[in-house]
């Protein structure tokens, strides 16, 4: 990577191999309806960098807004991706670990949430939450929702 000079992302280079569903709890509301729900997200970053594979985790909840439902929806995913000369896209610390370009991680996760947005309104869909569409995220603002460092293998 080098300074001074913005990389840019080749999609052709980036493949989404996997999709782990680690988790997928759903509370009911009790009718269809006007049903509000606040969303939390969370997010994870791992890296292999030898087999130049990169995790991303994604922590969604949908918690109804009414005080009185205990209406929610948990979801946790694993995205795998495996992205061709993914050296291009970090740097090296003194301590040899990675510091990955904002851009990459930031496309790896609106790939993601994107992906995510579809197979959530897909596991809602017989139940009485169906029709709920998660909001369009930011992926710059999910850089800031980070749950837990950005180390590891994957």
């Amino acid at each position: 990577m080098s300074k001074g000079k913005e990389i840019k992302i080749d999609p052709e280079k980036i493949h989404l191999f996997h999709i782990n569903i680690v988790e997928s709890a759903i509370k009911d509301v009790s009718q269809k309806g006007d049903n509000n729900f606040n969303i939390n997200i969370a997010q994870t970053t791992m890296h292999n960098l030898k087999d130049e594979r990169v995790k991303i985790g994604l922590f969604l909840d949908l918690i109804h807004d009414e005080v009185s439902s205990d209406a929610k929806a948990r979801f946790v995913f694993d995205f795998h991706f495996k992205i061709d000369e993914l050296n291009k896209y970090y740097q090296l610390k003194e301590d040899n670990s990675p510091i990955f370009t904002g851009v990459l991680i930031a496309t790896l996760l609106g790939i993601s949430f994107s992906t995510a947005r579809g197979i959530i309104f897909e596991r809602l869909s017989n139940t009485n939450m169906q029709g709920i569409i998660l909001p369009v995220v930011s992926p710059q603002k999910m850089l800031s929702m980070q749950q837990k460092s950005n180390s590891g293998n994957s």
